[in-house]
């Protein structure tokens, strides 16, 4: 009788509960424990043994909440492609002397697909990168859809359909990874020719655009 009754407070003691009926409950058993007449023990403890069911069912309050731990990414995102760089107005005074009066020899560039096309007609012998006021965006980045680095030179497509070539400086040699591992971003330069910079590469090409 006595190890069902320490038991069960075992199991009350372990589960935290602070409710009233199970406080009484052990204060009753606690007085059986301190009654010196055999006899007069042995009936304490049937009448608290009688209670000890009912305690183990009573609803344990609750422990503090738990905050999940937040859940780590399952991939790393592939790298956002930045928006097209806005032109700033300057001055066509040192174009003027360079060019005349007239200007750099293209049409003012105003969006993404205009940006270094005037080197298309010519196949890439000679572009016109310098800025002009009429422009409104001054470079723009696009993911790589292919290349081939047969010539030496690197020669890219873009996702956009657009292909510019290398026109000057160290060949590339090689590339290391697949195609659309690689963001170009393609802004204004100088000695008739574009910049490209690979997300990957360390250095900026001189380039053209030939489509």
């Amino acid at each position: 009788m006595k190890k069902v009754i320490f038991s069960g407070l075992f199991l009350l003691s372990a589960s935290g509960a602070v409710a009233d009926p199970r406080d009484d409950a052990l204060v009753a058993v606690q007085r059986c424990a301190q009654m010196s007449e055999k006899g007069q023990r042995l009936a304490c403890y049937d009448s608290a043994a009688v209670r000890v069911p009912g305690m183990l069912r009573a609803p344990v309050a609750p422990g503090p909440a738990t905050v999940a731990a937040p859940m780590a990414a399952s991939a790393t995102p592939a790298p956002d492609i930045p928006a097209p760089v806005r032109h700033l107005r300057r001055s066509n005074g040192f174009l003027d002397k360079l060019f005349g009066g007239g200007g750099p020899k293209r049409a003012p560039q105003t969006t993404v697909a205009q940006f270094g096309s005037e080197s298309i007609a010519n196949g890439g012998t000679h572009s016109y990168p310098q800025p002009m006021d009429q422009d409104t965006i001054d470079g723009f980045s696009a993911r790589l859809a292919s290349y081939d680095l047969s010539s030496g030179f690197l020669l890219v497509t873009l996702d956009n359909g657009q292909v510019w070539r290398q026109v000057s400086g160290e060949p590339v040699g090689r590339l290391q990874y697949a195609a659309p591992q690689y963001v170009a971003t393609i802004s204004r330069g100088g000695s008739g020719a574009y910049l490209l910079k690979l997300n990957r590469l360390a250095r900026s090409l001189p380039v053209r655009r030939i489509r």
